[in-house]
């Protein structure tokens, strides 16, 4: 179970990065899918983190295991930034802006 828990919080510094990096170089959603692909790739090899190792999954050869856990870490990065985005804009559903913007101009108008 640890090893999820540090896949899960590993997974949060590459969405953390990639966007910072997102922040800077204005890149579309393609290449953000593709940065944090090659952030997680490096961070497992960077931290020697192959989750395959430690479940017990038998893999031909080492770095195989490091580098599908750094794809891995991209794609949870990946998932993790569409969830955080999702509840971000859901205050603008819920609140409806456009209907609390349009009240607001009344009442100056009036």
């Amino acid at each position: 179970m640890h090893v999820f828990a540090v896949f899960v919080f590993f997974s949060f510094g590459v969405m953390g990065l990639t966007m910072f990096g997102e922040r800077y170089l204005h890149h579309t959603r393609d290449r953000w899918v593709a940065t944090a692909a090659v952030i997680g790739v490096a961070l497992a090899w960077l931290a020697g983190f192959d989750m395959w190792t430690l479940w017990h999954v038998g893999l031909r050869a080492d770095w195989i295991g490091t580098t599908l856990t750094g794809l891995a870490l991209g794609g949870g990065a990946t998932f993790l930034h569409s969830v955080t985005v999702f509840f971000t804009g859901l205050h603008r559903k819920l609140d409806d802006q456009a209907e609390v913007m349009e009240q607001h101009e009344l009442r100056r108008a009036a």
